[in-house]
């Protein structure tokens, strides 16, 4: 692996601030603040390789066009939809390492959602499936993960910065958030040695999920319809629910990115049961969503923050590193109440009833095809 470089290299921001307003619709960004970047100022010749890094983002996957690979389907058992389902979707990831788009920074980045999906499909079933088999599942999956944080952090804290800068209109704070975004690109990895180390851990990742497939294709699952699934669905709305009350409760970055990761789990799987109840569960994935995104945005700028504290004097010293930091933190504060208020009303019921209206609706769901069936 690349050794880590706190200091990660800043593509052209104008471009980045473009990006950002594409990737962050909550960012409001002004106009006149990419052009203050563009005047009196000599950026590196090799910023041309981290205008690569920026471009328009696939397609989610739970929008329309792609929604029947993230969902059960009437007419088949909950182990052969769990295969369908990771076996697509890891095909997908595949596809995107052997076929390189021309955002590579994308790639990646879609390759880490399947991966995070398919650790919600474990925990989905965790309770009802061996343990040894979903430990080891999950750690290869993590262990994955992981090694391409890295790079993926390296792009995210670039445009998290630029976004933030963005929305500065007071001089002395124009002028502050210059001096560090220069000093960023000033200490960063070489992009060459980025690239070349990318694409090993992209393959690594290939190899990986080839054996996750395999596996996936296995799995035993001891149980059928709502019993396999209702227990596991509670575990991580339960542990969801917990966790927003802890980060309401202590507001450290630690407790809302704890928070965040239930989401997400949440999320994948409540998107595999949208045909169940269409109205509701539909309505509650949008919500999520929106819930994830800011919490996202709270992590991302978490750790910006950590990544310029540990290179104060490195990235400006600390005058502008105050001011920096200050905008940060007032950034947070914002994100942090509007996903109080969103995740109270979210997470209002109680776990048991949620899972109890939940699989009422599945029963009648399932029966419908078995009613349809006899009448024929």
């Amino acid at each position: 692996m690349i050794p880590i470089d706190n200091g990660k290299r800043l593509g052209t921001v104008f471009s980045i601030l473009s990006d950002a307003a594409m990737k962050q619709p909550s960012t409001q960004i002004s106009s006149n603040r990419a052009y203050h970047f563009r005047t009196g100022r000599s950026w590196p010749a090799k910023w041309a390789f981290w205008q690569t890094e920026t471009g328009t983002a696939a397609a989610p996957l739970h929008r329309a066009s792609a929604k029947s690979v993230l969902q059960f389907r009437i007419d088949e058992g909950v182990r052969d939809g769990l295969a369908r389902i990771s076996g697509e979707l890891i095909q997908r990831a595949l596809a995107r390492i052997e076929c390189a788009g021309k955002n590579r920074a994308e790639d990646l980045h879609q390759v880490r959602v399947t991966i995070k999906r398919l650790r919600a499909l474990l925990r989905l079933v965790r309770p009802v499936i061996s343990e040894a088999f979903c430990d080891r599942e999950n750690r290869r999956l993590k262990a994955t993960a992981d090694r391409l944080a890295f790079f993926r952090d390296t792009t995210v804290s670039r445009r998290t910065l630029a976004a933030v800068a963005g929305r500065v209109t007071e001089k002395r704070s124009q002028e502050a958030f210059d001096l560090v975004i220069a000093r960023f690109v000033e200490h960063s990895p070489d992009p060459g040695a980025f690239r070349v180390h990318r694409e090993r851990a992209l393959r690594h990742a290939a190899a990986s999920l080839v054996e996750t497939k395999q596996s996936f294709e296995n799995m035993l699952i001891p149980a059928e319809d709502w019993p396999a699934l209702g227990p596991g669905l509670q575990q991580v709305y339960g542990r969801a629910r917990n966790r927003m009350l802890r980060a309401l409760t202590y507001q450290t970055p630690e407790t809302f990115h704890d928070w965040r990761k239930q989401v997400k789990y949440l999320y994948y799987q409540l998107q595999l049961l949208e045909p169940v109840s269409p109205d509701r569960v539909e309505t509650m994935v949008r919500r999520l969503r929106e819930l994830e995104d800011r919490l996202g945005e709270d992590h991302d700028l978490a750790v910006l923050e950590t990544l310029l504290c540990n290179g104060r004097d490195r990235y400006g010293g600390k005058r502008p590193m105050k001011c920096v930091i200050a905008c940060l933190v007032g950034q947070s504060k914002k994100l942090r109440r509007e996903t109080s208020t969103m995740g109270k009303e979210l997470f209002r019921e109680k776990p048991r009833k949620f899972v109890d209206k939940l699989g009422k609706r599945w029963t009648l769901w399932r029966g419908s095809t078995t009613s349809k069936s006899r009448m024929g």
